[in-house]
């Protein structure tokens, strides 16, 4: 099942890359905290890139490589904060949204839950393929999650994105655990509007922290929606998106129609 395959990965594992947000977002200080960052520990994060090859075969061995990090120690020594311990989430309307989501990246598939290959579908487009949440997609034609799921029934918190539909949206300069952002709030991935595509699911069972399982209910960090970016702009990191549901492009529309067995 594709779902497996992404599983594999999810939730920031990308085979043989650092994950962009464990190197930026999950190894920042906490702010108020006083941690202390040496600029050589920050220059050489800072300059990290999406293709920066590491020996890290899993998601275990990529957190292995950081050993050592004071960013890593301290977000480590964090991890068990409970959903008091975190920032409110924005809120999307003074972004111009009806919804708000949480982010993360994991990398292309060439068969996902959605049958779809990722990477291909948005060659050549400004699209960003995603997989959405469960709670997004809680319909399944044959059963049970999570191949091929349909929109869920968009509410008031959280919206309905199922297999081939679209969406646009702006990032917003926050970090759901409240960790020094780096990138500076003039960087593009702030400055302008990207249109995602769903072409993969993130099941609530391999993705508790982020992934809720039905609509109404919300993650760790009290947001119903969340996307794990296979492809992410430049300066990404795990930082909320506004956004809401919006037609796809027609030769979108025709790439997912020729791709998928799921819309057809």
């Amino acid at each position: 099942m594709a779902m497996t395959i992404r599983g594999a990965f999810a939730i920031f594992c990308l085979v043989g890359e650092l994950p962009v947000g464990l190197a930026k977002g999950f190894l920042a200080p906490l702010a108020g905290e006083g941690n202390s960052t040496s600029p050589e520990v920050a220059s050489a994060l800072d300059s990290v890139s999406l293709s920066t090859p590491t020996n890290a075969t899993n998601h275990t061995d990529a957190l292995a490589d950081l050993v050592g990090d004071d960013r890593w120690v301290a977000a480590a020594a964090n991890s068990s904060l409970s959903l008091a311990g975190y920032s409110q989430p924005p809120s999307p309307g003074q972004f111009g949204f009806p919804y708000i989501a949480t982010t993360t990246r994991y990398g292309t598939n060439p068969f996902t839950a959605c049958d779809m290959d990722s990477a291909a579908l948005v060659a050549g487009t400004d699209y960003l393929p995603v997989a959405s949440a469960q709670a997004m997609q809680d319909k399944f034609p044959a059963g049970g999650c999570c191949r091929c799921g349909e929109s869920t029934s968009s509410g008031a918190s959280t919206a309905g994105m199922g297999c081939g539909t679209c969406g646009k949206g702006r990032f917003v300069r926050q970090l759901p655990r409240g960790f020094y952002i780096w990138t500076p709030s003039d960087a593009q991935i702030f400055q302008k509007e990207y249109d995602i595509v769903v072409v993969d699911i993130c099941p609530k069972s391999q993705n508790g922290m982020w992934c809720p399982s039905t609509p109404g209910t919300t993650n760790t960090f009290g947001v119903h929606n969340h996307f794990d970016f296979a492809i992410v702009p430049q300066h990404f990191d795990n930082f909320y998106f506004a956004f809401q549901p919006a037609p796809c492009s027609p030769e979108m529309e025709a790439r997912i129609q020729r791709m998928s067995s799921c819309v057809r």
